[in-house]
């Protein structure tokens, strides 16, 4: 009954709004569904008031994120609270607004210098190939197609663009300079990363993606393209980090095969079935899925939803032991709940994708956003650090299989079953208040405003990707000199 009252003032409101020819039916209705929501104690069943519908469009409402959020009490704050943010916020950016999603329709496309591309509601601008780990990923050839590359682009909206554009210039890389200490982004600030696929590529399984047209390399002619993964993030109260959360369509590749692993020895990965990600009856090993390798190879996923497991000298499969205490009730059932619940109740082309994790990191201990900024700073490059009792949480080892496909279980590769706790990869691993050899600064967590600065330095786009992966590297040898001690 409830979503039924919900949708009857849902139409009134727009109604009203159509008369007066300005307001954005999401926005309009967002405050309201906030305040009259249902709690939900745990993460087993998604609010209902995320998939109201007016005019057969559902119109999801942007999560509180501010200081009357749940987000501003970091004694209460739960795991569940999180998932739940990435869930609404996914659901918030996938609302049908004049035919296409709303990411694509108010977000701005922006190169990895901060270059705008496009117009907002236009064809998708994908030129980017190369992952954080200097890798290209390559769908294998299949359904009559050759092999076809997997492009990314970036959006932001306009909080981050704007704090972006106004702190960018006080970078001074030749300066002990301290203009930037201190200063975050915005609540609301936010930066999503998509990965795309030539749509002929999937065949007939394309129906359950997301399609839209895009122009590839400079091309002219527009190509439908599928979208393989986003990640989802964003800036909430208390969180000045950002919190990282990652989507990906259903089946993109099989999972490693950890029921044939064992304490000293990893198992080989097959399947009858092809994969976007994983040609029929391939076979792959941990060769497949490390940084020295990619372009052309088959690929699977190796954590479930981020969460890291190994096999003890017992043979039984154990949750490694890290920073988030009680994976499997915490992180692993409220993202499997969740999922599950959402999956559902929608009833549009969204159903065919999850969340495969999110984190973010504990700041119960820092209160106020200058005590958080300051340990962001203060920490530096060891913020991804997942050792018992430091303070990443949720899905410290989050991945998504499109974007971070050769760094799933650590930078040096190697066997599976020699990954520790020490050598865990995770969005903080690169995104960090660090950048080269310049004074530290939450804003430089993002890599769209290091790009930015790059360029107004008079950087190339080719130098400032050389001088993400040097940094890359120099982390890849300071991890595999930690893991040999």
């Amino acid at each position: 009954m409830k979503t039924f009252n919900h949708i009857m003032f849902l139409s009134t409101l727009l109604f009203f709004a159509s008369c007066e020819g300005a307001a954005d039916p999401v926005d309009e209705v967002s405050d309201f569904l906030a305040e009259n929501d249902q709690p939900v104690s745990d993460c087993s069943t998604a609010p209902a008031s995320w998939f109201a519908e007016v005019d057969g469009k559902r119109v999801t409402p942007a999560p509180n994120e501010g200081p009357t959020s749940v987000f501003a009490n970091n004694d209460s704050v739960t795991n569940c609270d999180f998932q739940r943010w990435s869930w609404q916020k996914f659901l918030y950016l996938t609302n049908d607004t004049d035919g296409k999603p709303y990411f694509l329709q108010e977000l701005t496309q922006v190169s990895s210098v901060g270059d705008t591309l496009g117009v907002k509601g236009g064809p998708v601008i994908l030129t980017d190939t190369l992952q954080a780990s200097n890798n290209v990923l390559r769908s294998p050839a299949q359904n009559g197609e050759p092999k076809r590359t997997i492009f990314y682009s970036i959006m932001a909206n306009d909080l981050l663009l704007e704090t972006m554009k106004t702190y960018g210039p006080m970078v001074n890389i030749d300066a002990d300079s301290t203009e930037l200490k201190g200063v975050t982004y915005p609540i609301g600030a936010l930066e999503l990363k998509t990965a795309w696929l030539d749509a002929s590529q999937l065949g007939a399984d394309s129906s359950t993606y997301y399609r839209t047209n895009a122009l590839i390399d400079g091309s002219n002619a527009t190509t439908r393209v599928a979208l393989l993964g986003i990640h989802v993030v964003g800036i909430v109260e208390n969180h000045p980090e950002f919190v990282w959360a990652t989507f990906e369509h259903d089946e993109l590749a099989p999972m490693y095969d950890w029921a044939n692993a064992t304490h000293t020895e990893d198992a080989t990965v097959t399947s009858d079935k092809a994969y976007p990600l994983f040609a029929a009856n391939a076979t792959a090993t941990s060769a497949n899925v490390t940084s020295s390798s990619g372009l052309d190879t088959d690929v699977f996923t190796v954590y479930d939803h981020g969460v890291p497991v190994e096999i003890d000298a017992d043979g039984n499969k154990v949750f490694m032991a890290t920073s988030q205490i009680n994976p499997q009730t915490t992180t692993l059932d409220n993202i499997e709940g969740l999922n599950s619940s959402v999956k559902a109740q929608l009833n549009d082309i969204w159903k065919n994708y999850f969340l495969n994790g999110s984190i973010w990191v504990n700041t119960e201990d820092f209160v106020g956003t200058p005590a958080q900024a300051n340990y962001l700073d203060t920490v530096g490059g060891s913020l991804d650090s997942s050792l018992p009792n430091d303070l990443t949480r949720g899905s410290v080892s989050a991945f998504n299989i499109t974007m971070e496909t050769y760094v799933q279980y650590g930078f040096s590769g190697g066997p599976i079953h020699d990954a520790t706790v020490s050598n865990l990869v995770n969005c903080f691993s690169c995104h960090n208040a660090t950048h080269s050899h310049e004074p530290h600064s939450p804003l430089k967590i993002s890599h769209l405003f290091n790009g930015y600065t790059g360029r107004l330095k008079g950087m190339t786009k080719q130098q400032v990707k050389q001088r993400h992966i040097e940094t890359f590297r120099a982390k890849a040898i300071l991890q595999q000199i930690k893991s040999q001690n």
